[in-house]
């Protein structure tokens, strides 16, 4: 299975607030220091925000940071928050009344595999927390100088 650049986007953007708790991050400092789009990274702070993984701040002075402990964000977490669907087939899909095009539709048993293959995924990615993740890297030297 994989996982769209929002994910990946996303990830970094909470790995960053985890890294750095005592500050406010902003999205030009997001922009600047990881590279990303400003449109990509205001689109997943505000989808973040909405499930509470991150809290915003408005105002001169605001930003963003975690919005609950780093122990208690796994990784399915912020996946689930920005990712579409996790129909890895055309026949997982939520049908909106259009018909799939498949002779072994009435019979298939692929679908129910493909089910446990996304819960088996899932479960793994709920498995890990921010926090076990950021415990295993070093604080990036780019982010070093807004730490004093």
């Amino acid at each position: 299975m994989r996982l769209n650049q929002a994910s990946d986007f996303a990830l970094r953007i909470v790995m960053q607030c985890a890294l750095q708790p005592e500050i406010s991050i902003t999205v030009s400092d997001v922009v600047t220091k990881q590279n990303l789009s400003r449109a990509h990274v205001m689109k997943l702070v505000a989808r973040l925000g909405r499930t509470g993984i991150l809290r915003t701040i408005r105002g001169r002075s605001g930003g963003f940071r975690l919005g609950r402990e780093a122990s208690t964000i796994s990784i399915g977490d912020v996946v689930r928050a920005v990712e579409a669907d996790f129909a890895v087939v055309a026949c997982m899909q939520p049908s909106d009344g259009e018909c799939i095009d498949c002779c072994f539709l009435s019979s298939c048993s692929i679908k129910g595999v493909m089910h446990r293959a996304v819960r088996a995924f899932m479960k793994e990615l709920d498995s890990a927390s921010i926090e076990d993740m950021c415990k295993k890297m070093p604080l990036p030297e780019i982010f070093k100088h807004q730490m004093t």
